[in-house]
């Protein structure tokens, strides 16, 4: 799976925000918009949180701040990272930004399983937003 650099200018203009750059992408003059975090996660062994952040500028999007947190509850299971990352803008002037992490959970044998899971946000300048996400094991 392709891992894209988070810290880098698309053709369209849209930055991502790198560790450090945070604070700096965050200026926004008609405002930041968020959406509600979308939690999945396997009780008791992992969560996994993904969260959007965006700035819009005459009506094109000038930065989006994609993050993920994930929690791991369970000795028996590890944080492995995100594997797959994503950002396109659609030809609405709409944005589509995909994310899948993954978690390596042992079973009752102390075998290792990987579970994927993975969300699509697509958002809009005027902050519009509708989220899918799911867990592929």
């Amino acid at each position: 799976m392709n891992i894209l650099a988070c810290s880098m200018v698309l053709g369209a203009g849209l930055v991502f925000a790198a560790p450090g750059e945070a604070e700096a992408a965050r200026e926004c003059g008609s405002g930041v918009k968020v959406i509600e975090p979308v939690v999945l996660e396997d009780p008791g062994r992992w969560t996994y949180t993904f969260d959007l952040a965006w700035c819009a500028d005459g009506g094109s999007i000038i930065w989006a701040e994609p993050s993920v947190t994930p929690r791991v509850h369970s000795p028996a299971c590890r944080w492995v990272g995100r594997v797959e990352e994503s950002i396109r803008q659609l030809p609405d002037k709409a944005w589509s930004v995909f994310d899948m992490s993954e978690f390596s959970c042992q079973d009752g044998a102390g075998k290792e399983h990987g579970v994927n899971p993975w969300v699509v946000v697509t958002f809009h300048p005027a902050g519009a937003y509708d989220t899918s996400g799911d867990i592929a094991v």
